[in-house]
């Protein structure tokens, strides 16, 4: 590994100043499990590593008064999937964090780490000239496909987005928090993973700033029932091959208002705007959870080796509607 720079930040003004210093140098230390791969393979090779676990006020699940979820950004995976809290009133992001890996990383890792963290492409792992380490291709688009490849087309680098708890976060329409030099801002989740997009030099899959920080993820109340559903090739450990979200307010057995978000099948999670208009003020049943899935996967473009996702990924949307009609 390199030699580098540590810092233990004290503060989230402290950790900022010293990314602004460094630029596309610095990189922030979370649950760690990220950056320390990447750095011992080379990927990465920061100036500067920015140690955020020494400041406090960063690691809370609390609600306000008008019912909305703020969860600080070094909060661990564990944390979340034990709340019980979450389990009630938000089990689509309880169950989703409590698949994420093995035990022992969900110890370390953390909700703001989750959604920030980089692809997991075996090409770019292994060295291989792609347009995240400074090439002008991504071999995704004709080489091996089957397990980090979009689906659902994308911007340059092809490789899906890794998130479960991303894909859960855009099911309930949750805000992230962002503090810079400059001073604080909100973004929805969807706008903070649009897609891999440039900053600065980096070509990464959210839109956070070279000096800015995740402080919280805020989900904003809605009364709803949801459900996460993920198939991957083991139980432990392994990313998505494809995942479903979903988020609905479910009233005399009608489905008012839903939200239907796909992991493991695009370089975001998809939100699938079709699918839930399907099923808008309508029961949700074995018919209608099947048309919805059908229209969840009717802009799929897969590549060469992972077409089987298409399938996969409809059976997944019937599993997590007909989840939620079991519990109406």
């Amino acid at each position: 590994m390199i030699n580098f720079k540590h810092i233990d930040a004290a503060s989230t003004q402290e950790a900022v100043a010293v990314l602004g210093r460094y630029g596309e140098g610095a990189r922030v230390l979370a649950g760690g499990q990220d950056l320390l791969f990447r750095m011992k393979k080379y990927i990465v090779e920061p100036e500067c590593v920015i140690n955020l676990k020494t400041i406090s006020g960063l690691n809370h699940v609390r609600s306000t008064a008008e019912g909305n979820l703020h969860i600080g950004a070094l909060t661990t995976l564990s944390q979340i999937a034990r709340s019980t809290e979450l389990q009630q009133r938000y089990s689509v992001l309880a169950q989703a964090a409590g698949v994420v890996a093995s035990p022992q990383i969900r110890n370390l890792g953390t909700l703001g780490g989750n959604i920030c963290q980089d692809v997991w492409c075996w090409y770019l792992q292994d060295g291989f000239s792609c347009w995240k380490s400074g090439g002008k291709f991504c071999d995704l688009a004709g080489g091996d496909s089957r397990y980090y490849g979009s689906v659902m087309g994308g911007h340059l680098c092809l490789s899906n987005h890794p998130s479960d708890t991303a894909v859960a976060l855009a099911a309930l329409d949750a805000r992230v928090h962002i503090v810079s030099p400059k001073g604080g801002r909100e973004i929805s989740i969807s706008d903070f993973l649009c897609g891999h997009n440039w900053v600065g030099g980096r070509l990464q899959s959210h839109t956070l700033g070279l000096d800015e920080i995740v402080t919280e993820i805020e989900v904003p109340f809605r009364p709803t029932h949801s459900a996460y559903v993920k198939f991957a090739l083991r139980k432990s450990w392994d990313f998505a091959i494809a995942s479903v979200a979903v988020s609905a307010v479910i009233r005399d057995r009608v489905c008012e208002d839903l939200r239907v978000v796909l992991g493991g099948v695009a370089t975001f999670p998809y939100r699938s705007h079709e699918a839930e208009k399907l099923l808008r003020n309508r029961e949700i049943d074995d018919a209608s959870a099947g048309v919805s899935a059908e229209a969840a996967l009717e802009n799929a473009r897969p590549l060469k080796m992972n077409g089987y996702k298409v399938e996969l990924s409809k059976t997944l949307v019937r599993r997590a509607l007909l989840s939620l009609a079991r519990v109406q």
